[in-house]
């Protein structure tokens, strides 16, 4: 799964504005993962998952792990001096 550094930073700017969540099953029999912004925004979709953990529990954890490596990819970029994004970016308390 791909995420881009523009999601990335929407995750993380907005961490009250964030939903984690999990559904299913589908036919398979398995769940799937999904974050999106809040109901200010419609539930707008940033990642999600195919239909591969056996629980809805797992499903929601898997998010919940992507969201804090998100985060830590987040503040070990903005500590990087040579990223112009640095100076335009207020830097979120991770």
């Amino acid at each position: 799964m791909g995420i881009s550094r523009l999601v990335a930073y929407e995750i993380v700017a907005n961490p009250d504005d964030i939903v984690i969540d999990a559904g299913g099953p589908e036919s398979t029999g398995k769940f799937f993962g999904w974050v999106t912004r809040g109901p200010g925004h419609n539930y707008k979709l940033l990642l999600s998952t195919q239909p591969v953990y056996d629980t809805s529990k797992q499903a929601k954890q898997a998010m919940e792990e992507l969201v804090a490596k998100i985060k830590e990819f987040v503040k070990k970029d903005l500590e990087d001096p040579n990223n112009p994004l640095k100076d335009f970016f207020y830097k979120p308390s991770l």
